[in-house]
């Protein structure tokens, strides 16, 4: 997701299941490489919109699919 364009546009809240800080430990784990761009918190990109998340419930679902693409 693109949390800056989603800023810009005034979407509103944003929801997630998984943080880049996640992604990011876990590729690592994978000895994947790491991903083209800079992973940057949310608040960091978009400062000013609301945000929920990462869903704890959710992890290990997210850990797997992300698994499946990069391992």
């Amino acid at each position: 997701m693109c949390s800056a364009g989603h800023a810009w546009v005034g979407l509103g809240r944003i929801v997630y299941a998984t943080s880049s800080e996640q992604l990011t430990q876990w590729l690592a784990e994978w000895g994947a490489p790491p991903p083209p761009v800079v992973l940057l918190p949310i608040a960091t990109v978009a400062p000013r919109v609301d945000v929920d998340g990462p869903a704890p419930e959710f992890a290990d679902t997210m850990k797997a699919m992300y698994e499946a693409k990069f391992r």
